[in-house]
């Protein structure tokens, strides 16, 4: 049986997921995190963000709640076709939708679309990743000193390779992907301050939270450092396998 600790084989080539049972796993997995969702309209440039809020498996539709910026309410309601896509731990989900019908659900407005019969599931990452506790205090700072940006937020996971982070509020036009941060850093418990290069992978807002998502590619750390990071993974793996062994009994 695979767990959480079976190491990934590595990045994947994207794959096409038609298995209705594999579909609605994947987005119950996004409903239940309340991962945002990336809407982009087609042959629309501007992206929108939502959640989903509903999802009904007998009568195989899902519901969406109002897009953020609101502008996206007005494609949305003119029946035009997008694209919705989500990350859950590295990997990157997305579908095809060819319109919604705006109702309203529990008394706010949503946006029910029928459940896709198709998701492309593209497996990114190839290192384990490690959730981390906010009591550890795991920090991290990203700056750009050409630019003048300096951010501080905390770890949320994190791999020998990267990190997915929490910034306060919206500084996603700040972290434009691909983007490296040479001046950054990471704080881990017992270690201190460690310089690092970082690289934005992606970076979204979350307006339910107030909070921006980064994903994070360490770019040649010293290894020094690397080795701090990976004792700091592989603690992370010692105690979630303890308490997964203390809920089987």
């Amino acid at each position: 049986m695979s767990t959480l600790f079976d190491q990934e084989a590595g990045p994947q080539p994207p794959r096409e997921v038609r298995s209705a049972i594999e579909i609605l796993s994947l987005l119950k997995n996004i409903q239940q995190r309340h991962d945002p969702l990336i809407i982009t309209f087609t042959d629309r440039t501007q992206r929108f963000q939502s959640f989903i809020v509903k999802i009904d498996t007998d009568a195989k539709q899902l519901w969406l709640d109002e897009l953020i910026p609101r502008e996206g309410d007005r494609y949305a309601v003119m029946g035009e076709s997008f694209r919705a896509e989500s990350w859950i731990d590295g990997v990157h989900i997305r579908w095809q939708c060819l319109g919604v019908q705006k109702v309203m659900l529990d008394d706010a407005p949503a946006y029910r679309a029928p459940l896709p019969q198709e998701l492309i599931y593209h497996q990114k990452r190839g290192a384990f990743r490690a959730a981390v506790r906010r009591s550890l205090d795991a920090s991290i700072g990203i700056v750009h000193t050409k630019r003048a940006v300096a951010l501080t937020g905390s770890i949320m996971d994190i791999s020998a390779t990267g990190c997915k982070a929490r910034m306060p509020g919206d500084c996603s036009h700040l972290l434009p992907p691909g983007e490296e941060f040479e001046a950054s850093y990471l704080q881990l418990p017992d270690n201190g301050r460690s310089a690092l290069n970082l690289e934005v992978r992606h970076a979204v807002y979350d307006a339910v939270s107030d909070e921006t998502h980064i994903g994070l590619r360490f770019k040649q750390p010293t290894p020094l450092v690397q080795r701090q990071i990976d004792r700091f993974v592989n603690f992370l793996q010692r105690e979630a396998r303890r308490l997964e062994k203390d809920d089987l009994f």
